[in-house]
Parts: C-alpha cells; sequence; structure tokens
C-alpha cells in the first residue's frame, strides 16, 4: 500500500481491524479492556490513507511493549501524553495503534468523530474535498516521531466536527498544532522548542497552558481556566515519567 489517498471502501478494513483485536487478546488476555477502529477508514464513504487506525485500552501501558514481537514498532507519545503509539508497517497492511489506559478522555474524542461522521454525509462528503487539497503534503518528508504537515492542516476541521459532536472531555496534549503554538504566544511569550510546553483543552477548546524546563522539571508557568486540580496531577504525573 502506497502512501496516497484511496477510498475507505477499496479495502476490507474491518475484517483486518478484527484480525488485530484477536491479536490484541491472545496477548493481553485480562488486561485486555476493549478496541475500536478509528480514523478515516472507519468512515464510510471518504478518500483515507491506507491505515488501519485502532484504539487500543489495557489495563497496563507497559504491558504494549509485548507488540514489538508482533511487527509493531513503538513510536513514543507523539503529541499526546499517556496514549503510547505503535506503527506496523507489513507488505500487506499499514496500522496506527493508538494505546491507552481506561478512561481516558482522548478515547471518547476518538469515538466522537467517527460516528458523527458516519452520521453526517455533508461532512464526510467535505473532510474528503479537504484531503485532496492537501493530499501533496502526505509527500512531505519528516521525521517518523514527528506530526506530519498533513495531520497538521486537517485539525481545523477536525476541531469543528468535535464541538458539532458534543464532546467535551478534558484533554492534556504537547504543543503541536498551529492554534496551540498561537495560544501559548498569546499567554507565555516565546518558548524554546526544547521545554516542555503542554496544553490544556476542554473538548476541541484550549484552556489552558504549562511550561516546564526540561531540564529540571519545573514548572515555570500554569494557567488553566477549569479542572485545575486534575490537569495539575496529570501534568505532575507526566514530568515524573520522562
Amino acid at each position: 500500500m502506497d502512501e496516497k489517498l484511496v477510498h475507505s471502501s477499496s479495502f476490507d478494513w474491518h475484517t483486518a481491524y478484527l484480525a488485530e483485536v484477536e491479536l490484541f487478546q491472545r496477548l493481553f488476555h485480562d488486561g485486555f479492556v476493549e478496541a475500536h477502529h478509528i480514523g478515516s477508514t472507519a468512515i464510510d464513504g471518504i478518500a483515507s490513507k491506507p491505515y488501519l487506525d485502532i484504539a487500543l485500552v489495557i489495563r497496563n501501558l507497559e504491558q504494549s511493549m509485548l507488540l514489538e514481537k508482533h511487527d509493531y514498532e513503538f513510536r513514543g507519545w507523539f503529541n499526546i501524553p499517556f496514549r503510547f503509539f505503535f506503527a506496523k508497517r507489513t507488505a500487506s497492511l499499514k496500522v496506527n495503534l493508538h494505546v491507552m489506559l481506561p478512561g481516558n478522555p482522548e478515547l471518547d474524542g476518538f469515538l466522537a468523530f467517527r460516528d458523527f461522521m458516519n452520521t453526517h454525509e455533508e461532512f464526510r462528503r467535505e473532510y474528503s474535498e479537504l484531503k485532496s487539497k492537501i493530499k501533496h503534503l502526505l509527500e512531505v518528508e519528516v521525521d517518523k516521531r514527528s506530526l506530519k504537515r498533513y495531520t497538521l492542516e486537517k485539525n481545523e476541521f477536525i476541531s469543528k466536527i468535535l464541538k458539532l459532536a458534543g464532546f467535551c472531555g478534558y484533554c492534556m496534549r504537547l504543543v503541536s498544532h498551529y492554534a496551540e503554538i498561537d495560544y501559548e504566544r498569546g499567554t507565555f511569550g516565546c518558548a524554546s522548542e526544547n521545554d516542555i510546553r503542554v496544553v490544556f483543552y476542554k473538548g476541541a477548546d484550549i484552556i489552558g497552558y504549562a511550561n516546564a524546563d526540561a531540564a529540571t522539571k519545573d514548572v515555570r508557568f500554569f494557567q488553566v481556566g477549569e479542572n485545575e486540580v486534575d490537569f495539575r496531577n496529570r501534568l505532575v504525573a507526566y514530568l515524573e515519567s520522562l
């Protein structure tokens, strides 16, 4: 499968998804909680990269390293703390795997986007048109541990859909998108890319920001509109995990 857009019906993604879930259940036994087919191949009738996206919930994130014995490569957090990202790239199947603990609000966001899109044809059409417009960015070479420009360019549309879907979960993410950088500059000013830079979300809206020294892990700036105790606890836990 090449790095290009295909129609979501061009491959039996559901059967491929079920086969991967069977592997996860064998690997993790009682540690397996649930799995969901997400991403564009889980949405009917739209343009999609030929990748199977899966959200996997298990009871112990460290146990997910067992996946490395089954063609999965660990890629780190990317931009979502407490979400392990794995990539499987074989001749017959490409998988993006998001591994989370129970209760992670990011899962609700993935599902809200998928379910809303599957019930609104006009937005499926708009999303396909957007993807076709930016598909040339799929060819842009970037570090494999960084978000691709193609992904960044979809952020505004995804945020719009999450709002329409009523998603309001509290999420913490590393600064990566254009809107996040603009928010950062408006609250903290220009920060070093070497700093630990975090934004706090309620649904698709940014409601706070934190900046910490990469060497000492000392928090230099913290601002949040609500849910302060929970966000502080998450930030501390994240800094301690580094």
